[in-house]
């Protein structure tokens, strides 16, 4: 079989293609669109990622330093469906 008997193959265009839906990818993403939005400019912007859903790899129970999502997303922390939801007050280390 050549090439010329293979049946088209479906495209779609953006602008930015992410490869891997992490912390790194998804902040790339959304920083990527919100300096577009103060551009007063939209781009198009894909996330492909490997795993059944966003997340998917993340192990729970991380604690994490959330000063990445103030500065990213600000005002997080009063959605109804914050991604985190238990604040650390403080640790032992043994």
């Amino acid at each position: 079989m050549s090439a010329a008997d293979l049946p088209e193959r479906e495209g779609m265009d953006y602008d930015v293609v992410v490869v891997g839906a992490g912390p790194a990818g998804l902040a790339t993403a959304i920083r990527l669109k919100q300096q577009a939005a103060e551009r007063g400019s939209d781009i198009s912007v894909v996330v492909v990622e490997k795993g059944s859903e966003v997340g998917a790899h993340i192990l729970s129970g991380a604690v994490i330093d959330p000063v990445g999502l103030d500065a990213l997303l600000p005002g997080w922390r009063e959605e109804a469906d914050a991604p985190l939801s238990v604040e650390v007050n403080d640790d032992h280390f043994y």
